[in-house]
């Protein structure tokens, strides 16, 4: 008889096997969990790791010790040594160890660089949930990669989300590279100009424009065209995404600052930066605000560089 898949089972995951581990977890015959979970052909998934987690601790406790012991000996392979740090993952929650820390964090780092972003397993939420409740930052690259995964609707990624404040920007393009090594010396008011600039979304309203306007004006506006222009002529470069798009975290945060350094008075070359920073965004996600902005520039110079901005 087919068995019924529950609502927490990833689609690769057998309910069956998912009904088998509960069984074994629930009998507390580590040894046997431990053999079964350690031949498996796939990491476990979400339903898997539930039925784990749910173990007493001290049946836990026994469980990593023994899965320990099965990576450390003679003829262990990689494989099996990454297999055991996604089930310790799952069931350590409590009594971390600093060595599981550091694996963990090696495998973010290893998944971040080969993926731009990764929707093929559950291991990757179940060691970055392990850091993060042992109190553990994660890098800036595994944030990245995090947000790109809830910006491509993976759910599990967008329950890390609030955790995960920092950095304001994603790295791995040009610009926010710059922007996040400029950013400590900047000093506060402008590390709380960059996470108002990505809240603005698609059509900022009065309020959000009363915000930007107190935060700007800790900075000054000339000091944000001064130090924002070399950042948006970076922009116009392009981003890490496909075909030169922007990272989907960044990119509101590119427009709106170039509509900031837009507003006058200002000099031509800074809003000329700004112009190209928006028509160059992926998928014409600058052209709404080149066609606000082409509603209320009087400067003629200017006007006529966001009409070419505009034109296909």
């Amino acid at each position: 008889m087919k068995r019924a898949r529950t609502p927490d089972c990833s689609p690769w995951e057998d309910p069956g096997r998912i009904d088998l581990i509960a069984r074994l977890a629930a009998k507390g015959n580590v040894t046997e969990l431990a053999g079964h979970l350690l031949s498996a052909a796939d990491c476990e998934g979400h339903a898997a790791v539930s039925r784990l987690r749910a173990m007493l601790r001290e049946r836990r406790v026994a469980l990593a010790r023994l899965l320990v012991e099965r990576a450390n000996a003679p003829g262990s392979t990689p494989d099996r040594y990454e297999r055991v740090m996604v089930l310790l993952a799952a069931v350590s929650r409590g009594f971390v160890h600093d060595a599981w820390c550091g694996g963990w964090h090696d495998m973010l780092e290893g998944i971040a660089r080969r993926s731009y972003w990764f929707d093929c397993g559950d291991e990757m939420p179940v060691v970055a949930e392990a850091l993060l409740d042992a109190g553990r930052p994660l890098s800036a690259e595994a944030v990245g990669m995090i947000r790109r995964c809830a910006h491509h609707g993976l759910g599990w990624a967008g329950l890390l989300l609030d955790r995960l404040p920092e950095p304001p920007l994603n790295p791995g393009e040009p610009w926010s590279d710059r922007v996040l090594a400029e950013l400590p010396e900047l000093g506060d008011p402008w590390r709380r100009l960059i996470p108002h600039l990505r809240a603005a979304g698609p059509s900022p309203g009065a309020r959000w424009d009363r915000a930007a306007a107190a935060v700007i004006d800790g900075v000054g506006s000339e000091a944000v065209r001064r130090t924002a222009t070399p950042w948006l002529a970076l922009a116009t470069h392009g981003g890490s995404a496909e075909a030169g798009a922007h990272d989907p975290w960044n990119v509101t945060a590119v427009r709106v600052l170039g509509a900031l350094v837009e507003r006058p008075p200002v000099k031509t070359v800074v809003a000329a930066a700004g112009i190209r920073a928006l028509a160059r965004l992926d998928g014409g996600a600058g052209r709404d605000e080149l066609r606000r902005l082409d509603g209320c520039v009087d400067h003629t110079v200017t006007r006529r560089q966001i009409r070419r901005g505009l034109t296909p």
